[in-house]
């Protein structure tokens, strides 16, 4: 596996969710609390609230700004029962819309109404004193119909123009990273911090078909099951708004030079640990990554084929309307083959790459975070077919001269994967004894064997044998090439 790094990136949504829960045990009557299965064990005196947090009733006070207003920081409210003394200073937290943390620059009482100028506050504005410890899974923030962060494919339809197409008909994604989260704050400002993303998963396991009457080229990129959730969260009197979005984006493109019906599958498992930790004044990233894949295809029609599907689930997270991270995990696969002709050679070989990288925006409310990219790239898997050619039966059978053997000579052909592969052209022929075949090119069938009945000469004069042969387009013989059958 090859690790890559570059600029302006850093752990997927590790910052999000340490941004989201550093403000959750904000709290200073929280003892334990437990929220979506997550647990955060904290005390009484480990968290101390900055005295000028106020939490907007959303009952008593209306926002009514417009989302003009609110785009240049201006918030009105109307109420019927009065307005709390604001002031500049002020930290204002609420629950409307996707919710709002903000730092109140200037007041304007109005009849019935207070206009509030205001920036986006930080989390040293909430917290003078805490050092909160907890771990959660991500897939719990967000309840969808996909059960988390796994998305199922059945017969989805990536592209279609009336003569090609290219169909994901079954399969699936899932990602499940889980984090480890610490941070510490004194005296109003924060002097440590990690978020650990311990044995994260990434895995997928996906079948695609092409199929096309005639040359086409084929080109999509489609949104996949957009779905997005918000959830309001209370710690005592202190709300959490989050906004979760995911969407699966998928984008096929390449081209067909012929009738083609091909299906191609890969799977791959992938194991990380990520993070990024910051202590005495500088900030580190942690980092690992395994994978492992397997990539195979198999054809029912010749024609050429190079196409390139990529499979990318992107998650973003808005706390109180602010965007946090991003992520994008590409599942890239590619596919390039040739068969010429129904009884020709073979020019085929395909392969599955995959890159993951995590996203992070300059600023999560309010902190600057590491500028780097952690991408990593893995080995491409290359598939070849036909790879193999194996004797199956037939051979050292006893004969009479100019007759047919009791059985047919049979043989079959496999990928590198061991996989039977269908309508694969083998080549037959008497190499010594001056017999015949019933058949001298013969396609391998759906379990990838080919077979033809042998007429032997005289086996008292010279000796029996016949050969069968694959060949690819550039005239080598696949492994197990060439296969020999004696007769006695």
């Amino acid at each position: 596996t090859n690790k890559k790094m570059k600029k302006n990136t850093s752990s997927i949504f590790v910052l999000a969710i340490a941004a989201v829960f550093s403000v959750f045990a904000s709290c200073n009557k929280l003892s334990k609390a437990t929220v979506s299965g997550v647990t955060l064990p904290v005390t009484p005196d480990s968290i101390v609230l900055k005295s000028r947090v106020i939490v907007i009733d959303s009952t008593k006070l209306i926002l009514i700004s417009t989302a003009d207003q609110i785009s240049q920081g201006t918030y009105v409210y109307t109420s019927g029962s009065g307005f709390p003394s604001f002031s500049a200073g002020d930290i204002i937290i609420g629950i409307t819309g996707q919710g709002y943390l903000r730092n109140v620059t200037g007041v304007v009482n109005q009849t019935n109404e207070v206009v509030l100028s205001t920036t986006q506050a930080r989390l040293e504005d909430v917290f003078q004193q805490a050092n909160i410890n907890f771990r959660t899974d991500v897939s719990n923030l967000m309840r969808t119909t996909d059960n988390g962060y796994t998305y199922t494919f059945n017969n989805t339809a990536l592209y279609n123009d009336g003569n090609a197409s290219a169909t994901i008909t079954s399969g699936s994604i899932s990602i499940n990273p889980n984090w480890n989260f610490n941070m510490q704050f004194q005296n109003g400002a924060m002097t440590g911090f990690s978020a650990i993303c311990q044995n994260g998963t990434l895995t997928a396991n996906v079948q695609m078909n092409v199929t096309s009457t005639s040359p086409d080229n084929i080109n999509s990129v489609s949104t996949l099951n957009p779905v997005s959730g918000r959830t309001i969260i209370w710690f005592g009197q202190l709300p959490i708004v989050m906004t979760t979005n995911l969407a699966f984006v998928a984008s096929v493109s390449g081209n067909v030079t012929g009738s083609v019906n091909r299906t191609l599958s890969y799977t791959n498992n992938d194991t990380y640990v990520l993070g990024d930790v910051y202590s005495g004044g500088t900030w580190q990233n942690q980092y690992n990554f395994a994978h492992t894949s397997t990539f195979n295809a198999s054809a029912s029609a010749a024609a050429g084929v190079n196409v390139a599907c990529n499979i990318v689930p992107q998650m973003t997270v808005m706390i109180y309307g602010v965007s946090c991270p991003s992520s994008a995990i590409a599942l890239n696969s590619f596919e390039n083959g040739n068969v010429a002709t129904s009884s020709s050679d073979w020019d085929y070989s395909a392969g599955l790459t995959l890159q993951q990288s995590f996203n992070v925006s300059a600023a999560v409310l309010g902190y600057s975070v590491p500028d780097n990219n952690n991408s990593w790239s893995s080995d491409t898997v290359v598939y070849k077919t036909p790879y193999k050619i194996i004797k199956v039966s037939g051979d050292g059978q006893i004969g009479t001269a100019y007759q047919y053997l009791a059985q047919p000579i049979v043989v079959q052909v496999v990928d590198n994967n061991g996989n039977a592969q269908a309508n694969v052209p083998v080549y037959f022929a008497v190499t010594s004894g001056g017999g015949s075949l019933s058949t001298y090119t013969v396609m391998t069938n759906s379990g990838g064997y080919a077979q033809t009945n042998w007429q032997i000469g005289n086996p008292a004069t010279s000796a029996q044998n016949v050969q069968a042969v694959v060949r690819m387009a550039n005239g080598t013989q696949i492994s197990g090439s060439p296969i020999s059958f004696l007769a006695l």
